[in-house]
């Protein structure tokens, strides 16, 4: 019990990264924000990191819209010796095809992170879109 209590308090760490809300209105919008940090790389200019920075928050937020969306999978494996907790390691996944989402915001934050805010007008995905990739809007 103690080790589920463990593996959903990660989890729900997990997803403070990113956050994500819908709109309870009539409109059904999903958003999405994700967040990046400059790479620790040397040799990379400050171009560069700034690049991969804003590119790193806007994946983030596209996982966070399909967490959202789709879900995810949460995997966990602990390791007890002498009632102690001796390894807990957990992995996340998520599978998801969203076509429509568009960016509403890129933000740049202190220290060269990034935040990026992502919208998804639920009421607009038609079946026919959803038809044509076996991922959309259904879980694996």
């Amino acid at each position: 019990m103690r080790i589920k209590h463990i593996l959903l308090s990660l989890a729900t760490l997990l997803a403070c990264a990113a956050t994500a809300y819908a709109d309870e209105g009539s409109n059904q919008v999903v958003s999405a924000a994700g967040y990046g940090a400059p790479p620790q790389i040397e040799g990379l200019s400050g171009a560069q990191r700034r690049l991969m920075s804003m590119r790193a928050s806007k994946l983030d937020a596209y996982r966070a819209l399909a967490e959202t969306v789709q879900g995810f999978r949460l995997a966990g494996n602990s390791t007890v010796a002498a009632l102690s907790v001796q390894n807990d390691s957990f992995r996340t996944y998520v599978d998801a095809y969203l076509r429509g989402a568009r960016v509403v915001s890129m933000n740049a934050l202190p220290e060269g992170a990034y935040e990026t805010i992502l919208e998804l007008d639920m009421s607009k995905l038609s079946s026919e879109s959803s038809s044509n990739h076996p991922y959309m809007m259904r879980g694996r």
